[in-house]
């Protein structure tokens, strides 16, 4: 009995051998195919990992900026213009700056206290910088340069932000660098959130431990348990769902990004990731962002208070929205300014002060880019970028510096609309304007004016409104006859007589001047500055249509143009777009240049897109050139634009007035020695306005340049040009002197010169009275 019991023992003994053997072997099995799986599903999550963070992270809305300003020694400056717009772009007057983003203005002198900012080759943290200015010829010039107080041949400021245009998946987001986030920010982030950081590889179950203490005996939750590369992981790569598997991948993910990346490139991933409100349908994610929403403040500009409020909405956003929940919000706040003070981040007095202070948030959830401050000005910028970069070139995070200058874009808007509402009266809702301000050598657009109404996003008259332009088009005429020296001087009478064309419908066109009288005869310069109608059709008949639409083409202007004689007159549609890309060679002694908004962008990764070259080219002669713009300044003196010899007293302008039929369109162009302004006013349904280009439009211009400031007109006088006497009513140029002459300047290469007087200026000389001859 006893060997039987010891013999099934023994066999016993065996099959559980052998069952534990075979489930030994089993588990083997099942961990190798279990450890092969989580290798390839490692590998798998590695991919995903490496792809993202190596490729596109973020959907980076596109960032339009403005002219970037560089100032170097001799420069022209002028420094309420500079106060102006460091205003309009955010920075702060004080006496003494002490941190970026203020700046102190003297007569003489400006600091600025530069914020970072990436100007195209990487960061560029903050500096501070002196520029002394100097007068010299009624004009200020930097005399003194220093950055961080040693000497500086050049400095270069930051741009104004004119827009964010956001992506498709409504993510906004600005993007910081982690050398331009406050250290102080930083350490405050690490101790609420992750404070052995720098010491785990990914997980902390130490920190969990930490967390649930801290917790527990605060009686709430004050410490997250997860890492910030667990944070960071769950708001990269995955979803918000609370499960298991998730949990899984985020802590095999958060390894992954430990081992592939330092703790500093971890850190900065988060600064810009972490998901921090909602503004309307848009996430606010990344402190740059959120800096800007909750604050209207750059990072760099957040006071003790301000960090502390936003690492405590890090715990839950729509929890702590201080636009609904103020006092649960400052409460915590307040925890993590005590956090603060006991690492010793703040002074007592400083500590103090902070948590006494009120939320500082703004007064409204509603973002400035919520509503385009200046989607005229945008409109452009996106057209242009149409023309020089592909679609795929127009990816996410590509920053745009544009010619755009804030300070001009306010003026012009003010201007409008003060004008508008002092000439239309009764009429003022029915009256529109559009305006371009460019500058002259190098065509960049610094303001555009699409709408009366400041900011409207609806049809922009400035580049879409094709209307009639008048008497706009005479210069073109006369330039074009100027170039013909040996033939045309400023001197050379034209027929002022009446004159008649039978069209192609057999209808008959007799022109008129605006006064309605006939004159006889005039100098093709005082045809130009008063703007005779007749004597124009006369000079521009004679030069030939075909000519004068060849000019207008080479001029920029790419549509058809019907050739008849009423073209003389300006019955060729363009907006003020085209009108001013026309005047720019008049204006810049007859070399062309392209109008244009874009002047360099750039891709998320540094690489430069595209960059503007503005190079001048000599279309018309200097000769003609000087004689045309010496005729367009006297329109402002003694022509159709004479009111600017009052409105603009002493300073040197010059421009051309237009008016179409009916005084439907109102316009003028204008300049002085740096900018070109083209303004048009008129009605959207066409009709009938009480105003002509010089009690209408011209008085928008010289209420800008009143307040911008006038750089009076320099000239200078080419080769073979000197100033010539011609007999009045012959427009001989004269030898010898006679009566009843007047000088101009001319050509004087072939000049066919008169050796003797007229037989009418002799006959008048003869009939002078002693007393005429004594005193002239």
């Amino acid at each position: 009995m006893s060997n039987k019991t010891t013999k099934d023992s023994a066999e016993n003994v065996t099959i559980k051998k052998s069952k534990l053997k075979r489930a030994s072997i089993f588990f083997a099995k099942l961990s190798f195919v279990a450890v092969v799986v989580l290798a390839f599903y490692t590998l798998y999550l590695d991919s995903k990992v490496v792809a993202k963070f190596e490729g596109q992270r973020w959907q980076v809305p596109v960032q339009v900026f403005g002219k970037i300003e560089r100032y170097q020694l001799g420069d022209a400056i002028n420094l309420q213009h500079l106060k102006e717009n460091l205003l309009l772009t955010g920075y702060k007057r004080v006496n003494h700056p002490r941190k970026s983003g203020e700046f102190a203005l003297s007569k003489t002198r400006i600091i600025i206290y530069r914020r970072p900012f990436d100007f195209g080759s990487g960061i560029e943290t903050s500096q501070q910088i002196l520029i002394d200015v100097a007068q010299q010829a009624n004009q200020q010039r930097v005399s003194q340069l220093t950055i961080d107080n040693a000497p500086a041949s050049q400095v270069v400021l930051e741009p104004y932000l004119i827009d964010r245009i956001i992506p498709e998946n409504k993510e906004d987001r600005v993007l910081v660098p982690l050398q331009s986030v406050p250290e102080k920010l930083l350490d405050t982030l690490l101790l609420v959130e992750d404070r052995d950081f720098y010491f785990h590889a990914g997980i902390s179950p130490l920190g969990i431990l930490r967390a649930l203490y801290a917790n527990l005996r605060a009686g709430r939750t004050i410490q997250g348990g997860s890492t910030l590369t667990q944070q960071l992981v769950k708001n990269m790569y995955l979803t918000r769902d609370k499960t298991l598997w998730r949990k899984v991948n985020e802590a095999i993910m958060a390894l992954l990004l430990e081992y592939r990346y330092s703790k500093d490139q971890l850190l900065e991933a988060y600064i810009n990731e972490v998901y921090l409100g909602q503004h309307f349908a848009n996430g606010i994610y990344g402190f740059g962002l959120a800096a800007e929403f909750y604050f209207g403040k750059s990072i760099a500009q957040l006071t003790d208070e301000q960090m502390a409020t936003l690492v405590g909405v890090i715990k839950g956003p729509s929890y702590y929205d201080p636009w609904r929940y103020e006092q649960r919000v400052k409460k915590r706040r307040d925890l993590v300014l005590k956090l603060m003070f006991q690492q010793e981040f703040l002074t007592k007095a400083n500590y103090l002060a902070a948590v006494n202070s009120p939320l500082t948030v703004r007064k409204s959830r509603r973002l400035k880019q919520t509503k385009q401050k200046f989607p005229n000005y945008l409109q452009l910028v996106k057209r242009e970028l149409s023309q020089v970069l592909s679609p795929s070139e127009q990816a996410s995070g590509i920053r745009v510096f544009t010619s755009f200058s804030p300070y001009s874009q306010q003026l012009a808007q003010e201007s409008v609309q003060q004008q508008l509402a002092s000439l239309a009266g009764s009429e003022e809702h029915q009256l529109q304007a559009a305006m371009i301000v460019s500058d002259i050598s190098t065509g960049e657009i610094k303001a555009v004016v699409g709408d009366k109404k400041s900011g409207y996003a609806g049809f922009n008259r400035a580049v879409n409104a094709k209307r009639p332009i008048g008497s706009l088009i005479k210069p073109v005429i006369y330039l074009s006859a100027l170039e013909r020296y040996q033939e045309f001087q400023l001197a050379t009478l034209l027929d002022d007589k009446p004159i008649s064309f039978e069209m192609d419908n057999g209808e008959v066109w007799q022109p008129k001047n605006y006064d309605g009288k006939f004159h006889q005869q005039v100098s093709l310069h005082d045809s130009l500055v008063r703007s005779y109608n007749i004597p124009t059709v006369n000079l521009g008949m004679t030069v030939g249509l075909a000519h004068i639409a060849e000019i207008i083409h080479m001029l920029g202007y790419d549509e058809d143009i019907t050739l008849r004689p009423s073209m003389l007159l300006g019955s060729i549609n363009m907006s003020p777009y085209q009108v001013n890309q026309l005047y720019l060679p008049f204006a810049n002694q007859g070399h062309y240049v392209e109008s244009h908004v874009v002047d360099l962008v750039i891709s998320s990764q540094g690489e430069t897109l595209y960059r503007g070259v503005t190079e001048p080219i000599a279309y018309f002669s200097s000769q003609a050139s000087y004689l045309t713009d010496y005729a367009l300044t006297h329109v402002t003196t003694e022509g159709t634009a004479k009111s600017l010899s009052w409105r603009l007293k002493n300073r040197v302008v010059a421009g051309k007035t237009g008016t179409t039929n009916d005084q439907r369109d109102s316009w003028f162009v204008g300049y002085d020695n740096q900018h070109l302004i083209t303004v048009w006013l008129g009605r959207d349904d066409n009709k009938a306005t009480d105003f002509t280009g010089s009690s209408g439009a011209l008085t928008v211009f010289a209420k800008f340049m009143e307040q911008y400031g006038v750089i009076d007109k320099q000239f200078t006088v080419p080769a073979n040009i000197e100033q010539v006497s011609f007999e009045q009513n012959t427009g001989y140029p004269l030898a010898v002197d006679c009566e009843n002459t007047i000088e101009y300047p001319a050509v004087n290469q072939g000049l066919p010169y008169q050796y003797s007087c007229s037989e009418n200026n002799q006959e008048n000389k003869k009939k002078r009275s002693w007393f005429e001859k004594l005193f002239g």
